[in-house]
């Protein structure tokens, strides 16, 4: 009965949790600036309105960021195309896992979680943030720590910069800025209950410029 009752609640709780996810829209793949125009106005910001931004604006950036371009292409390329990146998207309701697949936010966990990714007094505690998130096993990290660390970079900076030139290229007042992660990796990676040989290369923070 005990076992029952436990496999109860533990259906209970994934469908809560499968209830809570969100349908991203469709993203935004045309119009606004060119993209030679985009890279010259390409900049960092760090003075943003308090507030997430809308999930329409979202969907774009992490479509941008490593979405599906056409068939099993993705938006960013990666070393050895070992398409090792997963992004977490840091929202005042919680933390989500960008599942480019569906266009989906499955919720990872509940509540505000957006201040752990940054400094204390920091400028990124109340606007969305999206940690760019390496698996080096899928570079035999044993083999050569150090290469696979190098090809894991590689990977993080191309998403990053997609972020970048889908910000700043949109239109619609968004800025950005990419922070290194080292500073709340563990404390981050324990929250994310990441594995082994997951490893949070950078923090990409968006808002609505001030």
């Amino acid at each position: 009965m005990k076992k029952v009752t436990l496999l109860l609640v533990l259906a209970m709780t994934g469908l809560c949790l499968k209830a809570q996810n969100i349908k991203l829209p469709e993203p935004q793949r045309e119009g606004g600036e060119s993209i030679l125009k985009t890279i010259a106005i390409r900049q960092s910001d760090r003075s943003f309105k308090d507030g997430d931004i809308s999930l329409n604006d979202l969907s774009t950036i992490l479509w941008a960021g490593f979405g599906y371009s056409h068939g099993e292409k993705r938006t960013a390329p990666t070393a050895m195309n070992r398409q090792d990146i997963t992004l977490y998207v840091f929202m005042e309701k919680g933390i989500y896992l960008y599942n480019a697949k569906e266009n989906t936010l499955e919720l990872i966990k509940k509540g505000d979680y957006r201040k752990d990714t940054d400094r204390p007094n920091g400028f990124a505690g109340k606007v969305t943030n999206i940690a760019i998130v390496s698996d080096l096993e899928k570079f035999d990290v044993e083999k050569d720590h150090h290469r696979a660390f190098t090809f894991a970079a590689m990977s993080a900076a191309y998403v990053s910069e997609n972020m970048y030139l889908a910000a700043d290229g949109m239109k619609k007042n968004l800025g950005t800025v990419t922070r290194y992660a080292a500073h709340q990796e563990k404390e981050v990676a324990e929250i994310l209950d990441l594995g082994k040989y997951q490893r949070i290369l950078l923090f990409q923070t968006i808002g609505y410029k001030k």
